[in-house]
């Protein structure tokens, strides 16, 4: 009877312990009442339906490169990677190891308009960190930035100084993760509307700074251009480019755009399908979690700069993450492809309009090639402040280049610091 008491007490003492962080954690927030602390945690019934299909998955046989090809990848995958790949996934990967790293982080689900938002939030050290929305594209994920958050947040940890420190809020795409569904495709402009409320009116910034790739450029594009008041200045590892008259165009500019032009040509055939008819895939993708692997992988293989070789550039571990916040929740693939759809009905263009708050722009140089503009298209868009070329990495510049993003992001947000 004593053994129980203590217990008990034991018990009760622990759970306060939880309810007195969980409470201070709320105090955090200008809204605590939309926002709940969220874990995740796949069911063992889901992870097990998942695994069982990954081992009963068939492998097609190999189709032939086209002659002067350098690898099978040229066909779209290469079937002895993918095997070797499915192997890994049945014999070495703990999801439950991973899933322990997803939730190290303070997590969170907001209620934001009619949506609930999944997000980290991790405040920076020091006495005046920067807020900085960090938003993902696809097919990454918010599990793309988890090896520079410490970096940002923690600096002096990290070989930096702590006057260098961040206050990260990393969103998860409307559809992605674990952000609901929308009731309807959506694309940037509802972002970057859901984003500005969140961080202003449920977090409770006055003001704060926005970074982002892929479709992560697109939003942080949209704030900054549709919320200046409260949206300081933007920082782009992906550059859409801004339209020039072929009569105005300089010589760099008319390659920069021919080059783009072939890249959209060859290598956007996976996008007009995801746009113009989504359910397609996701009918053939939503149940084959080895062919959604197989679907994101081709991606992480054809936009990194790796040298032919991923695994040194993005683990197999990083990779199969990434590829499960598309497998193990609700949403599936196919809540991504929404975002694709809505880019059809709720955007016009990439480009907004003239964007004057300052505008940062990195340049990885294995990104899309419409990516890479010169300096003198920015300007014609934006209220550039800086423009650097990074010497290597491509597509996933936080996960292929951790420490020159990093260094990057610090040194580019260093003059607003100042201010």
């Amino acid at each position: 009877m004593k053994k129980l008491i203590i217990l008990t007490m034991v018990l009760n003492t622990s759970a306060a312990i939880v309810s007195a962080q969980n409470v201070d954690k709320m105090a955090d927030f200008a809204q605590p009442e939309l926002v709940k602390p969220f874990t995740i945690k796949v069911s063992p019934s889901r992870l097990d339906s998942v695994m069982e299909r990954v081992k009963n998955a068939r492998i097609p046989k190999q189709m032939p490169a086209s002659e002067g090809a350098e690898s099978n990848w040229e066909t779209g995958m290469d079937m002895k990677w993918l095997a070797g790949l499915q192997d890994y996934w049945i014999n070495k990967y703990d999801w439950r190891k991973q899933e322990k790293l997803l939730n190290s982080y303070p997590l969170y689900k907001a209620r934001v308009e009619d949506m609930d938002i999944q997000f980290y939030f991790i405040k920076g050290e020091g006495k005046n960190p920067l807020p900085l929305v960090i938003t993902h594209g696809w097919p990454g994920s918010t599990f793309e930035f988890f090896d520079v958050i410490d970096p940002l947040t923690h600096p002096s940890k990290h070989g930096g100084k702590a006057e260098d420190a961040f206050t990260l809020i990393i969103p998860a795409l409307p559809g992605f993760g674990f952000s609901s569904m929308p009731s309807k495709p959506v694309n940037g402009i509802t972002t970057a509307r859901l984003w500005n409320k969140l961080v202003t009116e449920v977090i409770g910034y006055k003001s704060y700074y926005a970074q982002g790739g892929d479709w992560g450029a697109g939003a942080t594009i949209l704030l900054g251009h549709n919320y200046p008041e409260t949206v300081k200045g933007i920082h782009l590892n992906f550059f859409p480019g801004v339209p020039v008259p072929e009569k105005e165009q300089t010589a760099e500019e008319r390659a920069y755009f021919k080059a783009g032009e072939e890249f959209r040509t060859a290598g956007m055939d996976y996008w007009r399908l995801q746009a113009r008819k989504p359910m397609m895939p996701a009918v053939a993708l939503n149940d084959s979690p080895l062919g959604t692997a197989a679907w994101i992988a081709e991606k992480f293989w054809s936009w990194s700069d790796n040298k032919g070789n991923l695994d040194a550039v993005i683990s197999k571990d990083r990779l199969l993450t990434d590829i499960m916040l598309y497998i193990i929740n609700d949403n599936g693939i196919d809540g991504s492809f929404w975002y694709y759809r809505g880019a059809m009905t709720e955007m016009k263009s990439s480009w907004p309009g003239y964007v004057s708050v300052p505008t940062m722009i990195s340049k990885y140089p294995y990104d899309f090639a419409f990516t890479n503009a010169p300096l003198s298209v920015a300007k014609r868009g934006y209220n550039v402040v800086r423009f650097k070329e990074m010497p290597k990495g491509g597509h996933f510049a936080a996960m292929e280049q951790p420490q020159l993003y990093v260094d990057d992001l610090r040194e580019a947000f260093r003059d607003f610091r100042k201010k």
